[in-house]
């Protein structure tokens, strides 16, 4: 076996092992951290597109089940500008029952072939289950290949290391700038309660978020090239 395919082959590995053991969240936790991050993309692509997303053509790699890419088509990406690429096989199944009208690219993102064809290129805590740092540059290099001159990386993950997990690792602003060196702009905004307070304190997540913004524990990083 090559050392590509035992990369690919890790990565499986580090998802089909948090499929056997699901994380049960607190449902309220899952709304407001959802409703903040949500926010924070529309105001940022309604900011650099003009609220006029009908054109744009999106990609997120490491679509999961689609919840982030319907939510792109809940404010105004069409169907058919939606593309979703994924390497596990219960989920490619998910997303081709749940994106039906959109575009599916099972396999290694690596291997995707579009060069300047995306307005957005996005990726939601997929970085940080990526411990081979060679494998990181190559897929933000990617990115950086798909992804239009004027368009943009639209980056969710999070910074800090969980100890009772090794198979993920946390990713700070400075390793983002050196992964995606080549950029011209990289800005930040700091997200998401950290989950073991957030789990706990229900409603109040919103006011605890606001009164204590040092808790936040995820980054969104809007990267562009020129």
């Amino acid at each position: 076996m090559g050392i590509k395919k035992i990369k690919i082959q890790n990565i499986k590995s580090i998802y089909q092992k948090r499929s056997l053991n699901p994380l049960k969240e607190s449902l309220y936790f899952t709304h407001y951290f959802k409703s903040e991050r949500e926010l924070k993309y529309t105001e940022i692509l309604d900011l650099l597109f003009n609220g006029n997303l009908r054109e744009c053509k999106i990609l997120e790699i490491g679509a999961g089940g689609g919840d982030n890419l319907i939510f792109f088509h809940r404010i105004g990406i069409p169907w058919q500008n939606i593309f979703a690429n994924e390497l596990l096989d219960d989920r490619i199944l998910m997303l081709q029952k749940n994106l039906i009208k959109s575009n599916i690219y099972p396999g290694n993102a690596l291997d995707l072939d579009f060069e300047r064809f995306f307005d957005i290129v996005f990726q939601s805590t997929v970085f940080s289950s990526v411990l081979d740092y060679e494998f990181k540059r190559s897929l933000a290099l990617k990115m950086m290949k798909m992804v239009k001159a004027d368009g943009l990386i639209l980056w969710y993950d999070f910074v800090y290391n969980n100890p009772n997990n090794n198979n993920v690792r946390g990713i700070r602003k400075g390793e983002v700038r050196e992964l995606f060196r080549e950029a011209k702009e990289i800005y930040f905004h700091n997200v998401t309660l950290a989950p073991p307070i957030g789990r706990k304190i229900g409603k109040c997540y919103n006011l605890v978020n606001s009164l204590f913004p040092f808790l936040r524990t995820h980054l969104i990083a809007v990267i562009r090239l020129k």
